[in-house]
């Protein structure tokens, strides 16, 4: 079915949808990550429901018999997902009614910090009025992915998405290499930044853009929102594009790996992450990887800071290569120029033989 159906879902009571929780699939790949509401955000939902007003619709992906089969699910959230955490977590005690809960209907009755088992126990009819409160969760059915990753991204067009996060509703090949890039140890298990708003997705675009641009026009280009963007739109059908850039990319950050440490403090920046790829792919093509110790990073990172204070007493003496290092790594670190220039100042550092990308 290469198009959309929507239809209200039947008995989507709280209680119901939270008994079948385990047939609804949170996190499809276009979601955004959960656990970004605040507590107070949480306690508005609940006390919106508590207080019958309307709330956002909730939008299911509907499954087929088949897919149904695949997957072992019936649902994939669309849209709504961090209303459902957050009326399962009220239900499972994670958080209580705020301390200024009025229940409207009879603002004699005292509910404010109570949990939802204070309430089952000392107003059992409030809380069944909670379990019956009908969730409006539209059904949506359709067999083509690429129409309800469209559709995550119409829902959330007026919400504050960042680009990652947007960018990963496009679907299609590129977008689909891109995670499997973030899925790899070099993201999972070797850098220190997080994942809270798909920041390793975020980078392993950039890193795809890079390769891609040095394969077919034997350059880099700047690694800004806009050619990032691009290059997962004209790329949605590329199969078997993605797939030996996947391969080329693939063998780089094994190298990487190799080098650093799980959680290493070397991988802190999101900034440098193109910078050191280019730096490994460099060294794999030359045959001179041994000369990329870890130790080494280090080593340059502490040469840096030692040269930013040589200049505060006496800038004369200091390395002009290192102060530009710094000075750089403070401004557009997206832009071919500075990443250029940057690859140079490095890869000379670490011996290279070459210091051209």
């Amino acid at each position: 079915m290469s198009f959309i159906q929507t239809n209200p879902l039947k008995n989507s009571t709280t209680m119901l949808i939270y008994a079948e929780r385990e047939e609804i699939k949170l996190d499809p790949v276009y979601q955004r990550q959960s656990d970004v509401w605040t507590k107070e955000k949480k306690q508005l939902l609940i006390d919106s429901i508590l207080n019958d007003y309307d709330i956002p619709k909730i939008y299911f992906h509907v499954y087929d018999r088949k897919q149904r089969t695949k997957i072992g699910m019936s649902y994939s959230v669309i849209d709504g997902r961090q209303r459902l955490e957050t009326i399962w977590q009220f239900i499972e005690g994670k958080f209580p009614l705020s301390g200024d809960f009025e229940y409207q209907r009879d603002p004699e009755l005292e509910l404010r910090s109570l949990t939802y088992n204070d309430i089952a126990k000392e107003f059992p009819r409030i809380k069944i009025q909670f379990d019956s409160f009908v969730l409006p969760i539209v059904g949506v059915e359709t067999d083509d992915e690429d129409l309800i990753e469209d559709m995550f991204s119409r829902l959330n067009e007026a919400v504050p998405l960042n680009a990652a996060e947007k960018r990963n509703a496009f679907g299609g090949e590129a977008v689909r290499t891109i995670r499997k890039v973030a899925e790899s140890k070099l993201f999972t298990k070797h850098v220190k930044f997080g994942n809270k708003r798909y920041q390793h997705m975020e980078v392993a675009a950039r890193i795809l853009l890079t390769e891609d641009s040095l394969i077919e026009n034997h350059k880099i280009i700047d690694t800004k929102k806009v050619y990032l963007d691009k290059f997962a739109k004209s790329n949605v059908n590329s199969k078997d594009r993605m797939k030996e850039l996947f391969n080329v990319v693939s063998e780089n950050i094994d190298a990487m790996c190799d080098t650093f440490s799980l959680s290493d403090e070397v991988l802190r920046a999101q900034g440098n992450m193109v910078l050191y790829y280019l730096i490994f792919r460099k060294a794999l093509k030359l045959g001179e990887l041994k000369k990329l110790k870890r130790g080494k990073f280090i080593k340059f990172r502490e040469s840096l800071n030692d040269n930013r204070k040589q200049a505060e007493d006496n800038y004369s003496e200091s390395s002009y290569e290192l102060l530009e290092f710094d000075r750089l790594s403070q401004q557009g670190t997206n832009d071919a120029s500075n990443i250029k220039e940057r690859f140079r100042i490095l890869s000379n550092y670490m011996g290279l033989s070459d210091t051209e990308i």
